[in-house]
């Protein structure tokens, strides 16, 4: 079992944080500790994409530093692991293979939050396996204050009809901080210490990432 989720064997509940983090922020990290407050789950592991099949509108950074920035802005989070499995799985990425690897390797009779943002949730028809995926794992979709959730709620009504699975709204702060803008500002030579702890602003600039 590869790196932190030798730590998760005694765990019952865990919640997995998929992303492309490129770059991990704060906000990143908000979402994962107020999933640790408001949810039984005991730990979230942070879980870097691979080569995603939805993101296809611009060349995402080496899978080698992305893993990187995030382990380094996870390191002194107890309740935060850190998983490189789709970084490691060559082609496609997708979630259905990741859970069932996940389920594989720390015991079927525990319980799987996947998290993600409501709106890209009513996208899950699209998804390989999207059935199986509702069945065997369970999920977290995350909203902002304001958030109208009546769309998302009659999305969650129209998939009961079809089949038993566990759907949770959590409402997250709102942080004014995305992936995007970080590389753009870095681009531009500005500071981003207010959106990524130091590790990760040092390790972009080490790198050369973003420029």
């Amino acid at each position: 079992m590869e790196n932190g989720l030798k730590s998760l064997k005694n765990c019952k509940t865990f919640a997995i944080l998929g992303g492309t983090f490129d770059p991990i922020h704060y906000g990143h990290l908000t979402t994962g500790e107020e999933i640790l407050k408001k949810t039984d789950a005991e730990k979230v592991i942070f879980l870097p994409v691979g080569d995603p099949p939805h993101k296809t509108e611009r060349t995402v950074t080496e899978g080698k530093h992305r893993g990187a920035m995030t382990r380094l802005a996870i390191k002194n989070h107890q309740g935060f692991v850190f998983s490189s499995i789709e970084l490691d799985r060559k082609g496609k990425t997708y979630t259905i293979d990741t859970v069932r690897q996940l389920r594989a390797e720390l015991g079927e009779d525990k319980k799987f939050y996947f998290v993600m943002g409501a709106d890209a949730m009513m996208l899950i028809d699209t998804w390989k396996e999207s059935h199986e995926l509702l069945k065997i794992c369970s999920f977290i979709a995350v909203t902002r204050p304001g958030y109208d959730t009546a769309e998302f709620e009659k999305f969650v009504s129209e998939i009961k009809k079809r089949q038993e699975c566990d759907i949770k709204v959590l409402e997250i702060p709102a942080v004014d901080i995305s992936s995007s803008q970080i590389r753009q500002y870095v681009s531009q030579g500005k500071s981003i210490n207010n959106f990524v702890p130091a590790e990760v602003e040092e390790y972009i600039k080490e790198n050369g990432l973003y420029k």
